[in-house]
């Protein structure tokens, strides 16, 4: 419909830009900030949302209670209905009534709160990533699948749902605003009756290419018939980030005979219901800042007295995903693509969640398998001494208990290394929001201190969030030295007074390493038990917009004026056209005309 008008004004008025999207903006209101539910797919299942090819339209209904359903589910006579929900009412339960509803359901759109809700709310699993750790028929299967321990109780699920409508998290005050004004003006109900039309109506564009399961998609993925041919899916994956304490040769891989390392890890990654948002404070923020923190603390420290060991600092991406980082990195230290080996490794010694201590309160988790070798518990009695000196205390959970969560129990599944996981709970999580979008620095009561300038602030953060090396310069006397750093130009800042950035060469031992699961590099298995085989789909459009649509009456009368223009014109075009020749024949000449 708007193609001719664009086609039609760019004849008439070719010099004066008028087109049609003039006639499109009077139409449509386009929301600015909109996030998407997308779709994650496995070697089982799909889960995540999507909608239609040419998105999904619905008649706007702003929820205001769980017993406010009955008019989107059965009531209202304007099906479908596009559901805007406030924070506090996006629960599994009213969720899973909509999910099963979904012939009158359109789509939903989540008010995102300016504040954290008084609610707990963690759309994972209760029992995290319970399938590619440890514990499983093979190692104690008495701890697998969470027997022992729920760690988040609270957790409802709702992100491995599958729902066939998309589902967006609204984050611009204004286009809340404008929805909520439109659904006022022309939808709202009124004693019960229905309102009249025109009504306001959304659509929401967020089709998913990729269906099924990982491996269809990755063998979609092969499929290549075009010249330019598109995929449907991705591996989920980034890269990890390790330091060592003093420089380790990066080309040759596998054992070194001189090598003892103790690798002291944190996690990078966090998640949310919703694409990209993905604050993690609790979850993982805390335990790599706490990291960097110990990393810098460490600096003066292993420099002036080196100690006997190697420090690995070692940063995972993709634990949220079975342990993709983790898990590559093992299976790279096994096949001799790392640096070091599985031999090499002393220790591990994880920092996971420790903002929410109760009372300066940490717990050392351990293995209880591995708990009996005696160095776990040397390496156990030297935290405690070490925390004597400090304004922490650190216990030790029940005998029985198993590990929580974390990229250790990769190590261990390799093989029986000791190590410890360092939390501020002795059993459940303490994160009340553990992967959601409200896992935040308010949940924190995260801030800064108060005579900070803006500028201050950022260079604040930037001394407490990095890991600087002090290293000797190099010299002619010392052949492959450029082997055992890391080179990267930084582009720099612009001083006060200039204006150009002073860029400047970095060289640290800091190493970027592959976090790509092997189940699709190198080994290609895509329906894996052993490894992550988490994909995400591919989309070419994400975006919502209101507008107001008439009634189905009033959508047939037009259809049916224009049919019969169109008839009319097509039965006038050949009347005209056989009488061409009557109508519009000039009167002959005389023969003897003269000239």
């Amino acid at each position: 419909m708007l193609f001719p008008c664009a086609v039609c004004l760019s004849v008439v008025f070719p010099f004066t830009g008028v087109g049609c999207n003039s006639v499109e903006k009077k139409i449509y209101v386009h929301l600015n900030y909109t996030v998407p539910c997308v779709r994650l797919l496995n070697a089982t299942h799909q889960i995540g949302c999507q909608s239609s090819l040419s998105g999904n339209v619905g008649v706007l209904h702003v929820l205001e209670s769980e017993d406010n359903l009955d008019w989107v589910l059965s009531k209202g006579p304007n099906p479908p209905y596009l559901v805007i929900l406030e924070a506090a009412l996006f629960t599994r339960s009213i969720m899973m009534k909509l999910k099963n509803g979904s012939n009158r359901v359109a789509g939903v759109a989540v008010v995102a709160p300016n504040t954290n809700p008084t609610e707990p709310f963690s759309p994972y699993t209760t029992c995290p990533n319970e399938n590619t750790g440890v514990y499983t028929e093979k190692y104690d299967p008495a701890y697998a699948h969470c027997n022992v321990t729920v760690w988040n109780p609270l957790g409802n699920g709702l992100a491995y749902e599958e729902f066939d409508f998309p589902i967006f998290s609204l984050k611009d005050d204004n286009d809340t605003q404008v929805i909520r004004q439109c659904f006022l003006d022309h939808n709202q109900v009124v004693n019960g009756s229905a309102p009249q039309y025109p009504l306001c109506a959304m659509q929401l564009y967020s089709h998913m290419s990729a269906v099924t399961d990982t491996a269809t998609c990755m063998r979609r993925n092969d499929i290549n018939f075009s010249i330019s041919p598109e995929g449907v899916c991705d591996p989920l994956g980034d890269s990890n980030v390790w330091a060592s304490s003093r420089p380790i040769n990066t080309t040759q891989k596998g054992h070194k005979n001189s090598e003892n390392v103790i690798i002291a890890a944190a996690r990078l990654d966090s998640r949310s219901f919703f694409f990209d948002i993905a604050p993690g404070a609790q979850s993982s923020v805390t335990g790599f800042v706490s990291l960097l923190a110990a990393a810098h603390a460490l600096r003066n420290a292993t420099q002036e007295a080196p100690p006997n060991r190697t420090i690995l600092y070692t940063f995972f991406q993709g634990e949220t995903f079975d342990y993709i980082g983790s898990s590559r990195m093992v299976y790279d230290m096994e096949n001799n693509q790392f640096a070091v080996d599985l031999d090499n490794v002393h220790s591990v010694l994880e920092v996971g969640q420790v903002g929410l201590r109760s009372d300066s309160q940490l717990w050392l988790h351990s293995d209880p398998v591995s708990r009996r070798n005696s160095s776990v518990r040397k390496l156990i009695e030297n935290l405690q001494v070490a925390s004597k000196d400090l304004n922490v205390t650190v216990n030790q959970p029940q005998a029985s208990q198993p590990l929580p969560p974390s990229s250790f129990q990769r190590f261990l599944r390799a093989r029986p290394i000791p190590g410890i996981v360092i939390e501020d709970h002795q059993s459940v999580f303490t994160n009340r929001y553990y992967e959601s979008m409200y896992d935040n620095a308010e949940y924190l009561n995260i801030s800064y201190p108060s005579n900070l300038t803006a500028d201050e602030q950022l260079e604040h953060i930037t001394e407490t969030a990095t890991v600087p090396f002090t290293l000797s310069p190099p010299t002619a006397e010392f052949k492959f030295i450029h082997l055992l750093y890391h080179y990267m130009w930084v582009q720099g800042s612009v001083p006060p007074n200039g204006t150009q950035r002073e860029s400047f060469c970095v060289r640290s031992t800091v190493h970027l390493s592959k976090a790509l699961s092997p189940a699709f590099d190198p080994l290609k298995e895509y329906t894996s038990t052993e490894y992550s085989t988490w994909t995400e789909s591919r989309w070419k459009t994400i975006k919502g917009r209101i507008f107001l649509v008439a009634s189905h009456e009033l959508e047939m009368l037009t259809l049916g004026v224009g049919v019969g223009v169109l008839v009319t014109s097509l039965l006038l075009t050949y009347l005209i056209s056989s009488k061409a020749d009557i109508l519009f024949s000039s009167g002959r000449e005389p023969t003897n005309a003269t000239y």
